[in-house]
């Protein structure tokens, strides 16, 4: 993912043919693919697309066509869409590509973005290696056992996770964790932008103390990422949501008594923004997995 107010620069790994995000590393730099070739970042200047192939299906397009006749998707070089630039011609895309609309090449960047040569473990300065978990891609320590996931990976893992829960109250919760496991061990810098990330006790209640970095992703320590997923199959982003209401209803109710002690609100008024409250809190409480994880870990 890139950083805010950047195009996304995706580059080929020459061997294989691998794209990969290397917005967050400066030109020049070098890059360990997953088929063991390296190859250098380069951040030529990006130009302005010629609507030559459908960026949906890759067909060619008629000059001055307004739509693809294929597959009817219109053509468009909306300057507000293009926040993305091709890793074969540089020429800039659409966010949702899925082909260039100039060259043709298919968009279809690696999992997670490219991790310099030199990048080591955050924790131990271990070896670091990236590998397919099924539909998840994730980079691995072979030393210590500490795992990256970038944003969407994690909340694709824990949607999983939770269509696998049982009903409240049907299963015990998850074990405490070892000790051992939980010692704080200080702050680390994130893989890809190497600034210290955040502390957070996931869902605030989890017990797992996980490494968060807003623009790229979660480090998850030995074992930790299994005590999350343990945590949310045992109904946790359930007793997550149903904190939050509470939550959110006690506050409602702090308000009101003050509002109305004071004056500044009629009873009327303030039952409408109460009402408000309310909806935004059953929204938040019962919308997606994608937003409960964010919200609970950001």
């Amino acid at each position: 993912m890139g950083e805010a107010g950047t195009s996304r620069q995706l580059n080929l790994c020459d061997a294989c043919g691998r794209q990969y995000d290397v917005t967050h590393l400066e030109s020049g730099r070098r890059v360990r693919c997953e088929c063991g070739a390296k190859f250098v970042v380069s951040r030529p200047k990006p130009h302005e697309p010629r609507a030559l192939r459908c960026s949906a299906c890759g067909g060619n397009l008629k000059a001055n066509g307004q739509k693809c006749e294929y597959c009817a998707a219109e053509i468009t070089l909306e300057e507000k869409r293009l926040a993305c630039v091709c890793p074969k011609c540089f020429a800039r895309l659409a966010t949702d590509a899925r082909f260039c609309m100039e060259c043709g090449v298919e968009i279809a960047p690696q999992a997670l973005f490219a991790l310099e040569e030199s990048t080591r473990c955050p924790r131990c300065k271990g070896a670091l290696r990236s590998r397919d978990l099924g539909q998840t891609s994730v980079v691995e320590c072979a030393s210590c056992g500490g795992l990256w996931l970038d944003e969407a990976a994690f909340v694709r893992l824990c949607e999983r996770a939770e269509a696998e829960s049982v009903p409240a109250g049907s299963l015990a919760r998850p074990p405490l964790p070892n000790p051992e496991l939980t010692k704080v061990q200080g702050y680390i810098p994130c893989l890809a932008c190497a600034q210290l990330m955040t502390r957070k006790n996931y869902a605030s209640s989890s017990g797992v103390i996980l490494d968060v970095c807003r623009n790229h992703g979660v480090w998850f320590d030995a074992q930790e990422l299994d005590r999350v997923l343990a945590f949310i199959r045992g109904g946790g982003l359930e007793r997550a949501r149903q904190k939050q209401i509470e939550t959110l209803r006690a506050e409602q109710s702090k308000l009101r008594a003050a509002k109305l002690a004071a004056g500044e609100l009629s009873a009327g008024g303030l039952d409408e923004r109460v009402a408000w409250r309310s909806g935004r809190a059953r929204e938040t409480a019962f919308g997606t997995t994608l937003d409960l994880v964010l919200d609970l870990l950001f």
